[in-house]
């Protein structure tokens, strides 16, 4: 990377850590009003491009829609054990399906690249529902604090992937991906939480 790509990846990194405090702090202030600016949100994109189609080429579009994805995906799959966001986890890879019947979306990169990453965040739901149903005893609030942080530590392996893609042999990036799915199992196995505020490895290894 030069110094222009390490720069924008620098504030493309803050604008993401506001927009998820900003979703967080929302979320327990009253969920209902996040639920709510998300809807509007997608609305605007929605009526944006369809009175005028030109406008997903200019820069501030593409920047809200990227920080509204982001903060959607996350806080949806960070907080999933919160009863309101219970049947969003599961529709969102549905939906991701649904969306990518059309194969004009298909051969959107744009596209390709976000459901990617929801890939990223459903396999590591799935490896948090396998610990959780193998070690139930994970204690109070603190585990669920664990468990968003294992979350978004995991997505943040996701981007990783996504920007050095590209970069990548093509003959590399199976192997990569098998590289960076160990790590997130490997993070979620240390840091998931369990009763007395440790963590499992701690727990499985060190008594």
């Amino acid at each position: 990377m030069n110094r222009t790509e390490i720069k924008n990846l620098f504030f493309q990194g803050l604008a993401g850590i506001a927009v998820l405090f900003l979703a967080f702090f929302i979320l327990f202030t009253f969920a209902p009003i996040l639920l709510a600016l998300w809807a509007t949100g997608l609305v605007m994109l929605f009526l944006m491009k369809r009175q005028n189609a030109e406008i997903v080429e200019s820069r501030g579009y593409q920047i809200f829609q990227k920080l509204l994805y982001f903060q959607i995906i996350n806080t949806i799959f960070a907080f999933f054990f919160v009863p309101i966001f219970n049947t969003l986890t599961l529709l969102t890879p549905v939906v991701i399906l649904v969306l990518a019947v059309s194969k004009e979306r298909r051969a959107k990169p744009e596209f390709v690249k976000w459901a990617k990453y929801v890939g990223f965040h459903c396999f590591n739901w799935l490896v948090l529902m396998v610990l959780i149903a193998l070690f139930p005893n994970m204690g109070g609030e603190e585990a669920l604090f664990g468990l968003s942080l294992i979350t978004l530590i995991n997505g943040a392996h996701g981007v990783f992937y996504l920007k050095l893609e590209q970069k990548l042999p093509p003959k590399r990036r199976f192997f990569v991906l098998v590289i960076l799915a160990v790590m997130m199992v490997s993070m979620a196995i240390s840091m998931f939480p369990q009763a007395g505020n440790i963590s499992l490895f701690d727990a499985l290894f060190r008594g």
